[in-house]
């Protein structure tokens, strides 16, 4: 009689279950990249699948289900991309390595913008992000406030109200626990900025400025860590 050792790999079934639903999710953002989130549903997934909308369910019991794994993968691309663009800055000062996070999360917006939209703009306010989406999306959101961390002069220490939510963040994201208020605050100012104008530059907004919308976001994020870092804009070099 044979014993389980507890090192057996998935099963066949399970095996073809995961490959299913890998296969439901590509077609799903396929007709998200193409139409928005208005296009994914159990129906139009089924019907690129070439299954029943009965038999799609027995892998996402609803259409909410099939956008919340999208989510979830689209955060952990998103996360993955930033996350990679500070290991090839690895060596580099922070300023540099900033400056390639930021670029980073553009081109993924630019590259798939209605991914970008889906988790930022195209669901409910009251909708809760996915833990594991969370997770993984502040993989690149932690090496931004690490190397902020450097940047940071003492001066913009001080205490502000937002100290303790911007410390339990930095707790819940897995941040040092020597991690200042003022860097968390300053990863939190990046953001704001670069979602701000790379949301506007997939609108459209710049085209009729005739402006690259890469140089204006390298020079708001400069713009913005100069001032942390107790230098104006016009004290670079």
């Amino acid at each position: 009689m044979s014993t389980s050792t507890g090192t057996e790999g998935p099963t066949r079934r399970e095996r073809l279950r995961r490959q299913t639903i890998d296969e439901i999710k590509q077609r799903a953002f396929e007709l998200l990249d193409t139409g928005g989130t208005n296009d994914v549903s159990i129906a139009s997934v089924g019907k690129a699948m070439g299954m029943s909308p009965p038999a799609l369910y027995r892998y996402f019991p609803s259409r909410e289900a099939l956008l919340e794994a999208l989510v979830v993968d689209a955060y952990t691309d998103l996360g993955a991309t930033v996350a990679a663009a500070a290991r090839d800055g690895a060596g580099q000062d922070a300023r540099s390595r900033v400056a390639l996070m930021v670029q980073a999360w553009r081109r993924w917006a630019l590259a798939l913008p209605r991914r970008y939209a889906m988790l930022f703009s195209d669901r409910s306010p009251a909708g809760q992000d996915a833990p594991e989406g969370v997770a993984a999306v502040n993989e690149g959101m932690l090496p931004l406030v690490i190397a902020l961390q450097e940047i940071a002069s003492p001066s913009s220490a001080d205490g502000t109200p937002l100290d303790e939510s911007l410390l339990r963040w930095g707790q819940a994201i897995g941040a040092p626990a020597d991690i200042t208020p003022a860097a968390l605050r300053l990863g939190v100012l990046c953001w704001s900025r670069v979602h701000g104008l790379v949301s506007l530059e997939i609108a459209g907004a710049f085209d009729s400025m005739g402006m690259d919308a890469g140089l204006l976001l390298a020079e708001e994020i400069e713009a913005v860590v100069d001032t942390a870092g107790g230098r104006s804009s016009g004290g670079r070099g």
